[in-house]
């Protein structure tokens, strides 16, 4: 089932908000394009409601100034957490109106010296923040090799650089018992692990799950879900498909096939979460193959999966020290 027909070139960053029984997500845009960054499917409802953020009219942000994850505040009505280019930023949103209000508050790869953005992010089971950085691409798939980093970021909003040498980063997630964290560059082709410190959040052991090359399946490996058993649906970026990945045994378990080329993330919801959404986009694609493929940029309900999910953590945050910092 279709649930949005797709606004910009690339949807990304599922995220399902259990309380409001809603999926949040991005529509990223190129250009003069006005196409919402943020977009909120009301289950309930069967309604969608998008945001276009007003642009920081700051010079040296303009160039690499995408939304790719949102993600909310744990007990802050209506707030979220967004990317804006280089920078973490909280965002107020009603879901509904044009009004909101933007405030950034870290910035990373500082000390690189060509442009870089933030990619995919998601919050541990302990509520903190997780993402990395990628350069701008000079075609899909193709950005500045090693050159971002992957980053956490406490509720004070203080960022911790974990690991560097990161070229696309993409697909977080963690074991039950948070001593694994899942985690695909999507340029080496590649689903990884980590041995990770639920404590201090360190990193460490960095070893292959499944090298999708090897493995001759199509595209790059992108977002990730993790489900109720602890097996990772990995959306394939050119692959047309949704792989579940048995990290025991670092086999595919199951493939789910979808009626377009480049799938870009997914992420279980529904009231029992046992539906995945799933995101794609028309970047990169071809005016011919766009015409063959009419729902490229689409977000999926898929049901019927037989397996259920796990709860998206919302960015357990300490409010005033957030707001107190400014970048």
């Amino acid at each position: 089932m279709v649930i949005s027909a797709g606004h910009g070139v690339c949807g990304e960053g599922p995220h399902w908000d259990a309380r409001s029984q809603a999926l949040y997500s991005i529509s990223v845009s190129v250009g003069a394009d006005k196409s919402p960054d943020v977009l909120r499917w009301d289950e309930r409802r069967r309604a969608e409601t998008g945001l276009v953020i007003t642009p920081d009219p700051t010079p040296a942000h303009a160039l690499s100034e995408f939304t790719t994850f949102v993600i909310p505040v744990r007990g802050r009505a209506d707030t979220f957490v967004v990317s804006r280019g280089d920078r973490v930023a909280t965002l107020h949103w009603d879901g509904a109106s044009p009004q909101h209000e933007l405030h950034c508050f870290a910035k990373v790869d500082e000390h690189v010296p060509h442009p870089m953005r933030l990619n995919d992010g998601k919050c541990d089971p302990l509520g903190r923040l997780w993402t990395g950085t990628m350069s701008e691409e000079s075609s899909p798939g193709e950005p500045r090799v090693g050159a971002g980093s992957l980053y956490s970021v406490s509720g004070d909003g203080g960022v911790t650089a974990r690991q560097d040498g990161i070229s696309i980063s993409n697909g977080l997630g963690w074991s039950a018992d948070m001593r694994h964290f899942f985690y695909n560059d999507s340029y080496t082709r590649k689903v990884e692990v980590f041995d990770h410190d639920p404590v201090s959040g360190a990193l460490s052991g960095r070893r292959t799950v499944l090298d999708t090359a090897a493995a001759r399946l199509p595209g790059l490996p992108d977002g990730l879900t993790v489900d109720a058993r602890g097996r990772l649906w990995v959306a394939l970026f050119g692959g047309a498909r949704v792989i579940c990945v048995d990290p025991a045994q670092g086999r595919v378990a199951e493939t789910l096939h979808l009626p377009t080329y480049n799938i870009t993330s997914c992420t279980f919801g529904g009231a029992g979460l046992d539906a995945l959404y799933v995101t794609s986009a028309s970047f990169g694609l071809q005016p011919w193959q766009r015409k063959i493929q009419p729902d490229a940029g689409a977000i999926f309900r898929v049901t019927g999966l037989g397996v259920s999910g796990t709860e998206n953590r919302d960015w357990d945050a300490d409010w005033e020290a957030v707001r107190a910092r400014r970048v």
